[in-house]
């Protein structure tokens, strides 16, 4: 099982099993690294895979806005001011992720981040906190955007835009469940716009995209 920003130890595990073995693999979706691990370490294997075109939930609103990357930080803000439930907010990489976090928690919001180089306990008490509301918004890295047992996330907001409709859909997937509404907002740089739109195709339906207009 590939998810969650495991591979490392998946690999460790593999190296230290027998040669006569049965293996199987199983991923979410199949990126070139992926696609390397398993033709290493299967030997002529059945293939078996879920046709994509997944939609997001139904019960998911959203929102789009072009956004300047200087102005992001502020709305974020604004965003988090308004709502009064949990919140993820997606970040694209680690290092983004842990300074993101520091910022927020020096404008006074309790917030825990979540990214892939946590240790097993560490990653517990960030989700423990989110799950308690002890830390209503959790800034995460894509290992939150699937296999993560969190319910009652009121919004989700892509503070920067996924690599593929796949990871758009799992990340807004993390609102909506279990017949609860929610509310997915996502953020677009002007120089994100043609990414946007691959995204969108992907997704099979046009989403209203506006101009982000902050309070005045």
């Amino acid at each position: 099982m590939l998810d969650k920003g495991f591979a490392r130890d998946v690999e460790a595990i593999l190296d230290r099993t027998p040669s006569e073995r049965q293996t199987a693999l199983f991923s979410a979706t199949m990126p070139k690294w992926v696609a390397n691990t398993a033709k290493k370490h299967l030997r002529k294997p059945e293939r078996v895979e879920i046709v994509g075109g997944v939609q997001a939930p139904p019960t998911v609103d959203h929102l789009v806005y072009t956004i300047d990357k200087a102005d992001k930080i502020q709305a974020l803000q604004t965003l988090l001011d308004a709502g009064d439930g949990s919140i993820i907010v997606f970040g694209r990489t680690k290092h983004g992720v842990r300074k993101l976090a520091r910022q927020l928690d020096s404008l006074g919001y309790r917030v825990g981040a979540l990214q892939g180089n946590l240790k097993q306990n560490a990653r517990e008490r960030v989700l423990a906190n989110f799950r308690s509301g002890a830390a209503p918004v959790l800034v995460a890295t894509n290992v939150a955007a699937r296999g993560l047992d969190i319910e009652g996330v009121d919004q989700v907001v892509n503070y920067d835009l996924p690599d593929s409709q796949q990871l758009f859909t799992h990340r807004v997937g993390r609102t909506g469940r279990m017949g609860r509404s929610g509310e997915a907002i996502t953020f677009v740089t002007p120089d994100e716009v043609r990414k946007w739109r691959q995204i969108e195709r992907g997704l099979g339906h046009r989403v209203t995209r506006e101009p982000w207009r902050a309070a005045s």
